[in-house]
């Protein structure tokens, strides 16, 4: 990240680095979301669902890797990931999150000693053209340092209540956007005729879990060795090796294993 860029994060809470995806990997993405959501039969099994297929390619995007390694940490895993595929008219959700939230190390948001500690840190992929009227995600800009609740007079998508602080952006596609969950964020109504095409996945400390793995078992085998990586089982040293084993990809890497439990009963 640049000084600029690190700047902009700890300021506004999100960051938008445009157009990191080739044409082609926009085109080959969104080709695999429009089979899955109108003809899935048209996939093999591994690719049904993100993150498998031409999807894959977002799970460990150099330019989304190095941003990471500076706002969570060189210990980086992959908690969840869905797309969407947003019509006219529908919406993703109001305004959540932002306030005191800091104690909360999942969601928790600091800097100490020059150093950006992020707790979850969401990544949207925008696979369509983005202009700041679309309805694209919003932001409460600031809200991840608040230390208060987040006010009534500030939660509002309606144009004419609309606080001075919410914030959106526009990009080419194959854009990813940065932000912490920490940050007050919404999918406002999309008021495009063309889709809302998207993928958005989720970050955090290797040492943390916070969702439940959904990913289908033969979509999440189905990936390089190197991709299942960042869905390896959270701890951080097993104490029970002398000396210490660490859960690094390398160590992953070796073994045969799988990256974490997909066991999807209660």
């Amino acid at each position: 990240m640049t000084d600029e860029e690190k700047f902009r994060f700890d300021l506004t809470g999100f960051l938008v680095r445009p157009a990191i995806l080739s044409k082609d990997e926009v085109n080959d993405i969104v080709d695999q979301l429009d089979r899955i959501r109108h003809n899935p039969e048209s996939l093999p099994p591994e690719h049904r669902a993100v993150p498998g297929g031409a999807s894959s390619v977002l799970i460990d995007h150099p330019k989304v890797i190095d941003v990471l390694h500076e706002i969570i940490g060189p210990d980086v895993r992959m908690e969840s990931t869905f797309s969407v595929w947003r019509k006219k008219g529908q919406e993703h959700g109001g305004l959540h999150g932002g306030g005191p939230r800091q104690g909360d190390p999942i969601f928790g948001y600091r800097v100490n000693n020059g150093r950006i500690h992020a707790g979850m840190v969401r990544v949207v992929f925008e696979l369509t053209d983005i202009s700041k009227n679309d309805g694209a995600t919003h932001f409460i800009v600031g809200s991840h340092k608040s230390n208060f609740p987040m006010h009534s007079d500030h939660m509002s998508l309606d144009p004419e209540k609309r606080s001075p602080y919410l914030m959106t952006y526009e990009c080419p596609a194959g854009s990813a956007i940065f932000f912490t969950e920490n940050l007050c964020h919404a999918g406002p109504v999309w008021q495009r005729e063309t889709p809302r095409i998207a993928i958005l996945n989720a970050y955090a400390h290797l040492a943390t879990h916070w969702h439940r793995l959904r990913i289908p078992p033969e979509v999440l085998n189905g990936l390089p060795k190197e991709k299942q990586a960042y869905f390896r089982e959270p701890w951080i040293a097993d104490f029970r090796t002398s000396p210490a084993t660490r859960n690094t990809i390398e160590r992953f890497m070796e073994k045969d294993e799988p990256p974490i439990n997909t066991d999807h009963s209660p």
